[in-house]
């Protein structure tokens, strides 16, 4: 993107930006500050609450202060160490043999990284506490975001104690959330109703102006339910312009990233590109380095929506996707089979099977890791104890003609 495209694209967010004044206030008196206050600050609150649109609007405030500022999307990030600092590598926009460390350690000036949906990066919680923040040197200030708050590592060191603050984020005021609807231009008489049902959730009120986007003439009466988001957004695919974007909305929602190329084998039509950029422009879904990735919220909903609703469609739309995972892993490699290989689990994450080792990629305390000097005996001697000395033989062939291609799980605490 160019200089100006994102400079057009931060103003307009920060336009349409509401609410959190102290948040705002209290990452603007760090900036001012002459020396850094804190090192880490952490802000977490659940799905749908504003969390990466505050990061947004903190990279605003850092363009306003003159203050160099770099952003990671942890939701492209594979749980490994290698994976963290490419993406960071790329964020900082360094060549392929550029370290990041180096780079910033180097840099003479402030600079403010911020890490989005962190949770997903759990099982480096060890690795980046111990390893990568410690080695940042202190004009860097450092903001996560996610769903939890810091676990209790962070606050039993007493070093990290002092460096570290936690932003909980809640949803917004009555005021905020008035304000919210009348930049989205729904209807002054619709916004009591509006605010009673959603008590200020952001991703809801975002769903609630979609709803209304599309029919802005309608009146708001939603029906008592304990799932905000899940009636918001049975609102919202009823009100969809036609059953191919209804289909579209569907397909997102059961696979973890949608290019326009899986839209199109899913939905048996070459010519999906309208659809594609109907998908990316609503609220609830998101634009990532390899595709749209819809909130998580949203997703769950959609998804337990056509497979209660359609179970056959559901059933079809889901083989379409595994097949297209399963002919794109034959001729890829490297990383890009890596992530087809996590997005086919993805697709599974449902299945009895797969979900404890979905949920052990998750969040589990492993991480994948390449191969380092003085794996091979223990890896070696893992084959031999599990499948005997002919196939310990096997694996040292290949350890040593491939050793770039050697996988290793290791535990946060090594």
């Amino acid at each position: 993107m160019s200089a100006r495209m994102a400079d057009r694209l931060s103003a307009a967010r920060h336009q349409h930006f509401v609410g959190r004044a102290g948040e705002r206030e209290f990452f603007r008196s760090a900036l001012a500050a002459a020396e850094w206050p804190f090192q880490l600050l952490f802000v977490f609150g659940p799905g749908g609450v504003g969390k990466t649109a505050l990061l947004r609007e903190m990279a605003y405030q850092c363009a306003e202060a003159d203050t160099p500022v770099t952003y990671v999307d942890a939701r492209n990030v594979e749980p490994s160490p290698d994976s963290f600092l490419n993406a960071l590598r790329r964020a900082l926009d360094l060549a392929p043999h550029e370290s990041p460390l180096s780079f910033l350690a180097s840099h003479p000036s402030r600079v403010v990284i911020l890490i989005d949906t962190v949770e997903t990066l759990a099982p480096l919680d060890h690795w980046l506490r111990e390893a990568f923040l410690s080695q940042l040197p202190e004009n860097m200030l450092v903001v996560m975001a996610g769903r939890e708050p810091p676990s209790i590592a962070w606050h039993a060191d007493p070093g990290w104690q002092t460096l570290i603050r936690a932003l909980p984020l809640r949803n917004l005021n009555p005021e905020e959330g008035r304000w919210f609807l009348t930049k989205r231009s729904v209807p002054p008489a619709q916004h009591r109703a509006v605010l009673d049902f959603t008590h200020g959730h952001p991703l809801a009120l975002s769903l609630v102006a979609d709803v209304f986007a599309q029919r802005p003439d309608i009146e708001f009466k939603p029906e008592a339910a304990p799932d905000v988001v899940r009636a918001l957004l049975a609102q919202l695919v009823q009100k969809v312009p036609g059953p191919a974007h209804r289909a579209a909305l569907e397909a997102c929602a059961i696979v973890r990233l949608m290019t326009e190329g899986l839209l199109s084998a899913m939905l048996g039509n070459p010519e999906v590109h309208d659809l594609f950029e109907w998908l990316r422009g609503l609220s609830f879904v998101e634009s990532g380095r390899h595709g749209l990735l819809p909130h998580d919220l949203a997703r769950e909903a959609l998804s337990a929506d056509v497979r209660w609703r359609n179970p056959d469609w559901y059933a079809e739309l889901h083989r379409r996707a595994r097949s297209y995972y399963v002919d794109r892993l034959q001729r890829s490699q490297g990383q890009e089979q890596r992530r087809l290989l996590y997005d086919l689990v993805f697709l599974h994450r449902d299945n009895p099977t797969v979900r404890p080792y979905f949920e052990w990629a998750e969040s589990g305390s492993v991480f994948t890791d390449t191969m380092h000097a003085g794996d091979e005996p223990a890896l070696l001697a893992m084959v031999a104890r599990h499948e005997g000395e002919d196939s310990a033989r096997i694996a040292a062939y290949w350890l040593a003609k491939h050793p770039q291609r050697v996988y290793v799980f290791r535990e946060t605490t090594q």
